[in-house]
Order: structure tokens, then C-alpha cells, then sequence
């Protein structure tokens, strides 16, 4: 019988690794880092509790590091089988990993020079040189439709309108001539949002189901998103000041440079610079562009049917590649716009711009996306006072809006249309990848509205799948 074993999103919003074993295989569907709290971030250093020498193979539902950023570290520790996903997660995953491991680099670097970590030697949790046999690994499977990873497992693909390549995984476990079906959602996007299609719920009669609960507990709020961004720009370039945007560089920063360029050629907003600090951004954006298979039919019509059209060129765009040319912009003293990594504020280059410009009023801070305990974004939603960065406290005198609107995760709502569109109950569900009052609020709206058999899923349990 098969079973399945919780490596991570248990009880918080990262680290995903879901390990299945049947038919003495085992395959590894995501391989996420931990973020947030100290304890999570601790994790990240421990070894799994399985040797990743006895794991045959990987899959992969999307490219964010909190599903693929720890393939470097199994790696490292013994597993050297191929890692499954279609091509634009290999494309995005490949610039994700290569980032992540340079900016892990720098801040240690600048952690040992100036003293404020609280370990005596701080180092990275991998480097550039540990990525490059990861990606060797990457083996192309179909963006859509079925695939046979090994005679034990063949899996089909479904557009899950998360990000470029986002994918909800139907798996099904050949094992003693019976087969067990067992779907994991991965992250779910939003309906009627721009740039991706709508996503699409498998038409599977689960034997399990894996569903996420990141906002298993609230809607996101109503309101027009660039009528709302068009408010905030107007109002602090009125008063002098500049907007930090701390984002995630696959899909929502090409969100926000989709709404500016509206604006601007709207003339709804004042065409004023936009910093992508992020060379990672730039390439996203290509690959938004390049990937036209997901997008919806709104961002098709305005590409053109050459597909020559550029509905992300802000008109007066500037990329910062280099640590000089981002440390550049702190000599920037007009209105501009900054849009940085990370969308948690749990590191990178946004940390340098909030250090220079939190303490203005006239600035403000927009917060766009999910913000896990523990994480300074979070502190910032909270209403503190200061922010710990780089060993100092920087006061928070910005404003700090917070725009639910652009998040890329399905509401509650949203979480259960995509759930009514089974066409069966599945014989269990697992609600993962969401805190605990957010998947505790999802199991008892399942239980009531469709009398489903739900349960939270607890880090490091294993459960048996199948009768």
C-alpha cells in the first residue's frame, strides 16, 4: 500500500516536500526551503529524516523556492535522480536556484563583514557551485496531458494560474496490478486575474487529495487593483516621496509592471522611473513573454498575434544588475518606484532599499503578497514600529499599504470553486501549506459544505493512501 510521508508545508506556508512510496519506489513531489521564524529557517539545515540516496525520483509542481529551493542541499546530501517539471518551471527554476544561491552568498558575506549573525561563522546554505549539478538534473516532462515518470508512477498536468508553468499534479501509483490516484494542487492562482489562464481543477476521483489552505481562512479584499495602485502613486509622488515594493520576482513583479504600464498609457499615473533591482526579474519577464501557452486570452489580444507586443515595457524602466548599480538608487532622491526581492522581506536586495527609505514619511512600502510568521514583512503588516536590519533598528515612518488584491494565491472562496470542480469526493484530503488557523478554517468548511473525510496535515507524519 502506498504511503505518504509530510517533509514539509505542514502547519506553515513553506518548505513543500511531499515523499511517496509505493511499489518500493519513492518519489518526491517538490523540494522546498523553509522561511519565516528562526525555527523554520532551522530546518533547512537538518537532514531529512529519509536518505535522499533512496529516493528514485523528483516532480515538481512550480518554480517558487518554497517548492524547489532545497533541491541544491538533497543534492549535496546523496540524490541524483531526475527532477521532473514542464519547461518553463525548468527555465524559472534554473534562475530561481542560480539567484537564490548568489544572494545567500552576499548576505553571508555581508553577515561576516559587518558581525550581526548570530551564529560566529555564518554561511551560506549552498552556493552557486552546488546549483549547477541540480540543473543537470531537470528532465523535461509535458505542460500538460499524462506522462510515465517509471512504470510505478505516471502523472498528468494541469494549469494551476499560480505562476508561469504553476501545475496541479495527478499521480497515479501502479502497485500489485491496482492503481491509487493521489492529487496534489500545488499552489492555486486566482480566477479573472491578468496574464495567466484561470486554473483548472483535475477531473480525478482521488484516493487522496493534497490541497493548499494559504488563505483557507479570508477573502482577499475587494477593489480594483490599478485603480488602487494608481492611488498610492499619485498620493506619495504628490508628496515627494517613492515606493518600495518588496516582490516576488516571478509573477508578481510582472504583475505590477502589467498595471504601471497600463497607467502610464492611460495617463493615470505620472511616468516616473521603475527600478527592477533584480537581474532574476528581468529574466522572468522574458520568460512571461516567451511561455505564450499560458497565457489568458486579455494578455494574448494585447501580445499581438506576432507576439512582438510588450504589455510588461514600463516606459521608463531600469534594471539593476550589479551590487553597484543597485546600491545606485540610494542616490536616487526624486519619486521613483522600487521593485525587489524578497516578497517576505526575508532577505535580499529590498532589505538595502527599506533601510534607507522606511525611516521617510513621505515613502511608502506596498506589501502585495503572503507574509509567513515570522518574516519582517509580517512585522511590517502588524504595525511595528522599527524593523531589525542589518543588526540595526530602522523606524518605520513610511507607509505601509498592504494590497491583497495582487496576491497570486486563490482566497477561501476561490480555494473551494476550485474544490467543487471534482467530480468526485476524494477518499481523503490533506490540507497543507497554510498556517494553522488558516487550514483548521478550510477542514471545517469542507466538513460542512461537502461532508469530506479532512484532515491538517502534521509535519513529519506518514499516512497510508489507498484501501
Amino acid at each position: 500500500m502506498a504511503k505518504l510521508t509530510f517533509l514539509g508545508a505542514a502547519g506553515c506556508v513553506t518548505g513543500s516536500k511531499y515523499l511517496v512510496e509505493a511499489a518500493g519506489k519513492r518519489l518526491l513531489v517538490d523540494c522546498g526551503i523553509f522561511q519565516g521564524s528562526q525555527e523554520l529557517q532551522d530546518r533547512n539545515y537538518k537532514p531529512l529524516p529519509v536518505d535522499p540516496k533512496t529516493i528514485d525520483c523528483a516532480m515538481l509542481t512550480h518554480a517558487h523556492l518554497d517548492h524547489t529551493g532545497w533541491l541544491p542541499v538533497l543534492a549535496k546530501d546523496g540524490y541524483h535522480g531526475p527532477i521532473f517539471a514542464n519547461p518553463a518551471t525548468i527555465e524559472l527554476t534554473t534562475i530561481l536556484l542560480k539567484d537564490s544561491a548568489h544572494l545567500q552568498e552576499e548576505d553571508t558575506l555581508h553577515a561576516q563583514t559587518h558581525k550581526y549573525s548570530r551564529h560566529a561563522e555564518p554561511r551560506a546554505l549552498y552556493t552557486t557551485d552546488d546549483v549547477d549539478p541540480v540543473l543537470k538534473q531537470l528532465k523535461t516532462m509535458p505542460r500538460s496531458g499524462g506522462f510515465d515518470i517509471s512504470p510505478e508512477f505516471h502523472v498528468a498536468s494541469y494549469d494551476a494560474g499560480h505562476i508561469l508553468g504553476s501545475s496541479s499534479l495527478e499521480l497515479t501509483i501502479t502497485e500489485g496490478g491496482r492503481k491509487t490516484v493521489v492529487v496534489f494542487s500545488g499552489d492555486i492562482g486566482r480566477y479573472s486575474q491578468v496574464i495567466l489562464k484561470d486554473p483548472t481543477t483535475p477531473p480525478s476521483k482521488a484516493d487522496a487529495l493534497i490541497c493548499e489552505s494559504t488563505y483557507g481562512d479570508r477573502e482577499h479584499p475587494d477593489g480594483n487593483p490599478a485603480e488602487l495602485l494608481a492611488q498610492i502613486v499619485n498620493r506619495v509622488v504628490k508628496r515627494g516621496g517613492s515606493i518600495v515594493i518588496p516582490s516576488f520576482a516571478i509573477g508578481r513583479t510582472q504583475t505590477f509592471m502589467y498595471y504601471l504600464r497600463q497607467l502610464e498609457d492611460q495617463q493615470r499615473i505620472p511616468r516616473v522611473p521603475v527600478y527592477v533591482d533584480s537581474p532574476m526579474a528581468l529574466s522572468a519577464t522574458d520568460l512571461y513573454l516567451k511561455h505564450r501557452e499560458d497565457h489568458d486570452l486579455e494578455f494574448a489580444r494585447e501580445e499581438g498575434s506576432d507576439g512582438k507586443g510588450d504589455p510588461l515595457n514600463v516606459h521608463e524602466f531600469h534594471l539593476t544588475r550589479s551590487v553597484e548599480e543597485s546600491k545606485a538608487i540610494n542616490d536616487v532622491k526624486t519619486p521613483c518606484i522600487i521593485i525587489s526581492a524578497s516578497g517576505m522581506v526575508s532577505g535580499g536586495r529590498v532589505l538595502h532599499h527599506l533601510a534607507q527609505r522606511l525611516s521617510d514619511a513621505r515613502n511608502a512600502v506596498i506589501l502585495a503578497g503572503f507574509q509567513a510568521e515570522g518574516t519582517r514583512g509580517r512585522a511590517l503588516q502588524e504595525g511595528a514600529k522599527s524593523l531589525k536590519l542589518f543588526g540595526q533598528d530602522v523606524p518605520v515612518c513610511a507607509e505601509i499599504v498592504e494590497m491583497g488584491q495582487f496576491s497570486a494565491h486563490a482566497g477561501k472562496s476561490e480555494l473551494m470553486r476550485w474544490l467543487t470542480a471534482l467530480p468526485a469526493p476524494p477518499r481523503q484530503t490533506y490540507l497543507t501549506h497554510g498556517e494553522p488557523a488558516a487550514a483548521q478554517a478550510l477542514q471545517a468548511a469542507i466538513q460542512q459544505k461537502f461532508q469530506w473525510k479532512a484532515a491538517v496535515a502534521r509535519y513529519l507524519d506518514a499516512v497510508t493512501i489507498g484501501s
